[in-house]
């Protein structure tokens, strides 16, 4: 069964795949591929730039004290679990801290 909050997610990545101002190649703004990717997108995108995503590096631990941040003082809809594990894998699997380290060793 698909939540209103999933459906509205999968509308959100449609509508910036389908906008015809983001290139083929750049459809999730540099994310890579995984579950949890079009949640991240239409989530954090919602608001503000994936650049700014990408160049935290934080643990799992503290991206779920920036999405209470988020719903606590930026607005943004509480998820519901299902979507927040989602939400939280993806990050602290692309956007973790040994992402930053291997970026900043280069």
């Amino acid at each position: 069964m698909t939540s209103p909050r999933r459906a509205w997610l999968a509308a959100v990545a449609a509508a910036v795949c389908l906008s015809g101002t983001v290139s083929a190649d750049d459809d999730y703004e540099g994310l890579p591929p995984g579950e949890g990717r079009d949640e991240v997108l239409g989530l954090c995108g919602a608001c503000h730039s994936m650049k700014l995503v990408a160049q935290q590096g934080l643990s799992r631990s503290t991206w779920e004290e920036v999405l209470v941040l988020m719903v606590e003082e930026h607005e943004m809809a509480e998820l519901e679990p299902e979507d927040e594990r989602l939400v939280l894998d993806y990050l602290a699997k692309f956007y973790g801290p040994d992402r930053l380290a291997r970026r900043m060793a280069k």
